[in-house]
């Protein structure tokens, strides 16, 4: 059983629902990932990590994650936030490189 349920992300007194798509926006934001975790899609166990640089020293770290429920699946590329950094460490997932997913 996974441990990706709203309830252990304390997240279900959240008052927002944001939608996404791959082809709307590149990137996905916590808010995106939290109303699919809540409308009871789960993240898988492998979670890549992507730094990406920008000018000078400047880099954000992007999380891709694959989602599930039932037979269907997703893939989510998620910026990295404290809140989203929270998730995955309470969650227990295996963050990889993004070039090592499987």
């Amino acid at each position: 059983m996974s441990n990706s349920s709203s309830n252990n992300y304390h997240m279900d007194y959240f008052d927002v629902s944001q939608h996404w798509h791959p082809e709307s926006e590149k990137y996905a934001g916590g808010d995106a990932l939290v109303t699919l975790l809540a409308e009871g899609w789960e993240i898988q166990r492998e979670v890549g990590v992507e730094d990406r640089f920008f000018a000078g020293l400047r880099s954000v770290s992007v999380y891709h994650l694959t989602l599930k429920r039932g037979d269907e699946t997703m893939k989510m590329p998620v910026i990295r936030n404290p809140y989203i950094n929270r998730i995955i460490r309470l969650g227990g997932y295996e963050q990889v490189n993004i070039e090592d997913m499987k």
